[in-house]
């Protein structure tokens, strides 16, 4: 039975790992094409794992797509040296792993009790925006702490800059599309007779 257990934790991971990589490279392509922002789309798996498998689960998909951003960063610094302050894992890595530790940990607090349906679907929306802001604040925190005053090109780096583009354009639709989708997963998830998840923080 361990063996059976261990291996579905594997395969969770793995599949896990591949969405994210999948999520946030089309990010990144949307940005290329052109689009004026650029989604966290790779925090979509991190925020339903965490719902529906604990937030130890969490906490390991966040240190995934923290670790993916920061390969993609690396990648990219080449083209946009802005990138290469992304490559700090204090801004990378430690935001995404502490996304899926707020998330599934709030979510658990509301929903240990395993209530209804509807129900699920607001302490859903709730532990979906506690880590959609626990993203924001911390890897902009993190990012105007290493990158404040700096010039790319014409821009400069400064409090106003990050409020007016960054938190005006994605974190605001990241918190209303997030909110409407992960609650929709979650459910889908609790609701599938295939998986057991009446307490995932007891694993």
């Amino acid at each position: 039975m361990r063996n059976i257990n261990k291996s579905k934790k594997i395969a969770l991971l793995s599949l896990l790992f591949a969405l994210i990589i999948v999520l946030q490279l089309l990010a990144e392509l949307l940005r290329i094409l052109g689009m004026p922002m650029s989604f966290a789309l790779g925090l979509i798996p991190v925020l339903v794992v965490a719902q529906t498998h604990g937030y130890k689960y969490g906490l390991v998909a966040g240190l995934m797509f923290g670790i993916v951003s920061m390969l993609i960063a690396l990648i990219g610094a080449s083209a946009n040296p802005m990138f290469m302050i992304v490559v700090n894992p204090l801004i990378s890595v430690f935001p995404r792993i502490m996304v899926g530790l707020v998330c599934g940990f709030v979510f658990y607090l509301t929903n240990k009790n395993n209530t209804s349906k509807k129900k699920r679907y607001l302490y859903s929306s709730i532990a979906t925006i506690c880590g959609v802001l626990t993203n924001t604040i911390l890897f902009l925190g993190m990012f105007f702490v290493f990158a404040r005053g700096r010039t790319f090109d014409t821009l400069t780096i400064n409090f106003k800059w990050i409020m007016t583009t960054v938190v005006a354009l994605n974190t605001i639709v990241e918190l209303v599309v997030f909110t409407i989708v992960v609650p929709v997963i979650v459910n889908a998830l609790f609701s599938s007779e295939k998986l057991n998840l009446t307490n995932p923080n007891k694993d």
